[in-house]
C-alpha cells in the first residue's frame, strides 16, 4: 500500500435502524390485568417495621383478593342531600 491510498472496508455499514419484527414489537400493545391492586403502597412500606435477618429462603404468604362492584361510585340524591352509597 502506498502513501496516499485509502483503505477500503468491505463490509456494510452497521444498521442503525428496527429490524420489521422488532418495530412491530414496539408498535403493538398487550393488554393485561390492572396491577396496584397487587401491589403495596409506598406509605405503607415506609411504616412497617424491617428486621435485620441473616439470608435465606423465605416463604410469601399470598392472599386470594376479588375485585367487587364495577369501580363506579354510587350514590343517591334526595332533594339537595347527595348521599354515596359505602362500597359492596
Amino acid at each position: 500500500m502506498s502513501v496516499g491510498e485509502e483503505v477500503r472496508d468491505t463490509q456494510a455499514p452497521p444498521q442503525q435502524s428496527l429490524g420489521t419484527a422488532a418495530a412491530r414489537n414496539l408498535a403493538t400493545t398487550t393488554k393485561s390485568a390492572p396491577q396496584m391492586q397487587e401491589i403495596t403502597s409506598r406509605w405503607l412500606l415506609k411504616m412497617l417495621p424491617w428486621v435485620q435477618v441473616q439470608g435465606g429462603t423465605y416463604r410469601v404468604n399470598r392472599r386470594l383478593s376479588y375485585a367487587v362492584g364495577d369501580g363506579r361510585v354510587t350514590f343517591v340524591q334526595t332533594g339537595d342531600r347527595v348521599s354515596v352509597i359505602p362500597a359492596e
